[in-house]
């Protein structure tokens, strides 16, 4: 099971990741500590926060890392499917495949 799934399949996490995502929305900071505690699994907390500032999607305020805030990337319009990396996923997958297909059918 990857973190994609990690978080989207439990409803407590992927709510915690909501509410962390509105919050960045509506205020441009978020309690990243809140999110990191509901998540509740260190391997995953880290993939997460580096997928989120790999993409540009959040900063660490300088202060305090336990507070987020927006990244240069952020869109008001970034869902929760794409802030925990599902759509790049499922294009990953669907890119793959027809490579393969496309080398099968070369060889033939």
């Amino acid at each position: 099971m990857d973190w994609t799934e990690r978080i989207l399949d439990f409803p407590v996490r992927a709510a915690a990741v909501d509410d962390f995502l509105r919050d960045l929305r509506g205020r441009g900071t978020a309690d990243l500590n809140a999110v990191l505690t509901t998540l509740n699994e260190g391997g995953l907390c880290r993939e997460a926060v580096r997928h989120w500032t790999e993409n540009g999607w959040i900063v660490l305020a300088p202060n305090t890392p336990l507070l987020a805030l927006t990244g240069p990337a952020f869109q008001r319009e970034l869902t929760l499917s794409e802030f925990c990396s599902e759509i790049e996923i499922l294009e990953e997958a669907a890119g793959t495949q027809p490579e393969e297909g496309a080398e099968e059918h070369g060889d033939s």
